[in-house]
C-alpha cells in the first residue's frame, strides 16, 4: 500500500506538525521528513518523534515517513501533499 510522503510543516492527529525534515531531500518545495526528525504535540506536551517509517526508502539508513506512520507520543502522520508516494511493502 502507498502512502503520501510527510514533510517537514505537516500537522499530526493530535494538532502537532511535523519540526525537521531533511534538506538533502526536498518534495514540493518542502524537507521530507524521515524516522527520527521532531514534532511539536500540544495533546502530550513537548517535542517528540517520528518512530515510524518505510525503511526500504531511506536517507542514511533513516526510512521515510508516509501517511498514517505514528510519532513516539502516538500521534498519526497527515500529508499535506498528495503526489508523491512511498510503497509500503509491510
Amino acid at each position: 500500500m502507498a502512502g503520501e510522503i510527510i514533510r517537514q510543516g505537516d500537522p499530526t492527529s493530535h494538532h502537532g506538525k511535523v519540526l525537521e525534515g531533511s534538506p538533502a531531500d526536498i518534495c514540493h518545495g518542502k524537507p521530507v521528513a524521515y524516522i527520527g526528525h521532531k514534532v511539536s504535540c500540544p495533546k502530550c506536551p513537548g517535542t517528540h518523534t517520528i518512530v515510524e517509517g518505510v525503511v526500504s526508502t531511506s536517507l542514511y539508513g533513516k526510512g521515510v515517513a508516509v501517511a498514517g506512520m505514528k510519532t513516539s507520543c502516538g500521534a498519526v502522520l497527515i500529508a499535506t501533499q498528495f503526489t508523491d508516494v512511498v510503497e509500503n511493502a509491510g
